[in-house]
C-alpha cells in the first residue's frame, strides 16, 4: 500500500494510525516515495563543501520514522528514490520544479547516502532491502522533456542515466543483492507530445527501435546510445492503470493497462532477447487503483469499483511473472479549492476512504477480501479470491439459485499469500449467487463471463 500524504504530511500520531490500519489490512509493503529536493539542501547552487554522498548531509525527517515503523510492524519499506531533484542538480528549472534533466551524478551520490543510511549499520536504523528509482519518469510532470520537437524521446535517455547512477550507488553500498526496481511507469502515453508510453519507454531505455533492433549512427547518438549494455534490474515497477473504458479497455499502442501486461512481459522477454535486460524479469505492480463518483463526478461510478478491483486483482494473480499487487492510496485527497470544475477534482480520489475518513462502500471490504467468480460453462465456475490478513485456513464457497438458499459447493485452502484459486461444479451455474466465507468474513458474488 502506499499513501505518501497520510505518511509523510502529517503528524505521528496519524502517521501510526495509517500504518496500523495498513497493517491490519493484511498490506504487508508499504511503499513510500523518497523526495530527493525535501530532503536536500536548498538554493540554486549546491553549497561549498556539501558532501552528497554523506548520509548525515541530508535532512531526512519523518523518513527515518517511517522505515522504523513499518519494520516494526512486519511490513517491509520500498523506497522509491529520487522523484524530485533540488534545484542546484537540475539543468534548468521547467514548469514542474525538479524535473528538468536532473544530474545522474548527483542522484548517484544520493543514492548512496541513502544506501549508507539504511544499510542497517548506520544510526542503529534498520536494513531497507526493497528499492525502486524515479516516479513514473516517463509522464512529463516527474521528468522532463519528455520528447525533442521532432518526436524522439528523450526522457528514456535521462533515465537510463539516473537509473544506473542509482543503482550504481546503491550497489555500492551493500545493496547490491537488494531488489532494486526499474521504471515506476505510468501506463498510457500515446500520441502525447509529454508522455511517452511504457512499451516504447523501455525500448528506448535499452537503445532498441520498435523492432527490437539497436540504434545505430545519428539514431544512437540522440540518444546517448554508446556503451549500452545489459541493464541491471530485479524486476519492472510498473502502475497499470486503466483507461476510462475500465478493466477491459486494451490501451493504445505501446500502452500498458491491467488488461495489457501480457503486453508488457512479451516487450521485456524481446529486449532481454537482445541482452539489454536479465531473462524472466518479474512485473512489481507498484501503484494501482480507481478513483471513485463520489467525489470526484468526473471518474468510475463507486458502486463498479469494487467489481473492477475484484476483476483486476484476478488478472494480475493469473498472471505469473505479477511478484506484487500494490493499493493507492487509503484515503482520498482533499478536493482543490477552485473555481473550476475541472480542477476542483484534478487531485486522487481513490482512497479506501473518503476523505474525512468514512469507509467507500463495497471498496474498502472489495481490498480487504478480493474476490472474483467466472463462469467456465453450463455447470462450471471459477471462483478466485483471497483474505490479505489470512494465511491459513480455508474458503468456503456456497450458492444459491432463486428461490433458494444458499448451498455449499465446496472449498479451497489459502495459500501462504492468503488467496485461493479453484473451479467448482454447480448446476445452472449462470444461474446463481455465490458467498464466499474467509475467517467470518464474506462476500456476495454474481458471476461474470470472460
Amino acid at each position: 500500500m502506499q499513501d505518501d500524504a497520510l505518511l509523510l504530511r502529517h503528524d505521528a500520531g496519524s502517521r501510526a494510525r495509517t500504518l496500523d490500519e495498513m497493517d491490519e489490512l493484511g498490506a504487508d509493503v508499504v511503499k513510500v516515495q523518497v523526495y530527493w529536493n525535501e530532503i536536500a539542501p536548498q538554493g540554486r547552487r549546491k553549497p561549498s563543501g556539501f558532501d552528497a554522498a554523506d548520509p548525515a548531509a541530508y535532512v531526512w525527517g519523518v523518513y527515518d520514522d517511517v522505515v522504523q515503523a513499518v519494520i516494526a510492524r512486519g511490513m517491509r519499506p520500498l523506497l522509491a528514490l529520487g522523484n524530485r531533484a533540488p534545484d542546484w542538480a537540475t539543468a534548468r528549472r521547467g514548469r514542474y520544479r525538479g524535473t528538468y534533466r536532473p544530474s545522474a551524478r548527483e542522484f548517484g551520490l544520493f543514492a548512496r547516502a541513502a544506501g549508507e543510511r539504511y544499510s542497517g549499520s548506520y544510526g542503529g536504523l534498520p536494513r531497507v532491502s526493497l528499492w525502486s528509482i524515479w516516479n513514473e519518469p516517463n509522464l512529463f510532470s516527474w521528468l522532463a522533456p519528455q520528447r525533442a520537437r521532432d518526436g524522439t524521446p528523450i526522457s528514456p535517455s535521462v533515465y537510463r542515466q539516473l537509473y544506473l547512477a542509482g543503482h550504481g550507488g546503491l550497489r555500492a553500498t551493500g545493496h547490491g543483492g537488494d531488489t532494486i526496481l526499474l521504471g515506476e511507469l505510468m501506463p498510457l502515453g500515446a500520441g502525447s507530445p509529454r508522455k511517452v508510453p511504457p512499451l516504447e519507454f523501455l525500448r528506448e531505455v535499452a537503445c532498441l527501435d520498435r523492432r527490437f533492433r539497436p540504434y545505430r549512427g545519428r539514431a544512437a547518438r540522440v540518444r546517448d546510445c554508446a556503451g549500452v549494455a545489459r541493464i541491471p534490474t530485479s524486476g519492472i515497477a510498473h502502475h497499470p492503470y486503466t483507461p476510462g473504458g475500465g478493466v477491459h479497455a486494451r490501451g493504445k499502442r505501446d500502452e500498458a493497462p491491467i488488461a495489457e501486461l501480457g503486453r508488457l512481459t512479451g516487450t521485456l522477454d524481446a529486449i532481454a532477447r537482445r541482452g539489454r535486460l536479465p531473462r524472466g524479469l518479474p512485473v512489481w505492480i507498484t501503484e494501482f487503483g480507481f478513483q471513485t463518483d463520489p467525489p470526484d463526478p468526473f471518474q468510475f461510478a463507486i458502486r463498479r469499483v469494487p467489481g473492477l478491483m475484484d476483476e483486476s486483482e484476478w488478472i494480475a494473480f493469473r498472471n505469473r511473472r505479477v511478484r506484487s499487487y500494490s493499493q493507492y492510496s487509503l484515503r482520498d485527497d482533499p478536493l482543490r479549492q477552485s473555481g473550476n470544475t475541472f480542477l476542483r477534482y484534478s487531485s486522487f480520489q481513490m482512497g479506501l476512504r473518503f476523505e474525512d475518513g468514512r469507509k467507500k462502500p463495497g471498496v474498502y471490504d472489495a481490498f480487504r477480501m478480493p474476490t472474483f467468480v467466472r463462469l467456465l460453462g453450463r455447470d462450471r465456475m471459477e471462483v478466485f479470491g483471497g483474505l490479505r490478513s489470512g494465511s491459513a485456513g480455508r474458503a468456503a464457497v456456497s450458492a444459491r439459485v432463486p428461490g433458494g438458499r444458499y448451498r455449499s459447493v465446496g472449498s479451497a485452502p489459502l495459500n501462504s499469500a492468503g488467496y485461493f484459486h479453484r473451479v467448482f461444479r454447480v448446476r445452472r451455474a449462470a444461474d446463481a449467487k455465490y458467498r464466499i466465507e474467509i475467517e467470518g468474513r464474506r462476500r456476495d458474488k454474481s458471476p461474470v463471463a470472460r
